[in-house]
């Protein structure tokens, strides 16, 4: 069980990280002068990675 639980805390610092690294993108001053179908494709790329790692993880569990 603790190996479990170790394992659930990397994932989890994992996702958390991801979720991070697009925060940081949106505030960065990188996305200045994108056009707002740029910034959505890039979102949606981003986010669809971090749902797909949480499924992985929910279909192991």
């Amino acid at each position: 069980m603790q190996g479990s639980t170790s394992n659930q805390g990397m994932f989890w610092s994992q996702a958390r990280e991801l979720f991070e690294e697009i925060v940081s993108w949106l505030d960065s001053d990188s996305i200045c002068g994108l056009e707002h179908s740029q910034i959505e494709s890039k979102l949606l790329e981003n986010g669809y990675e971090l749902l797909r790692g949480c499924f992985k993880r929910w279909e192991v569990s």
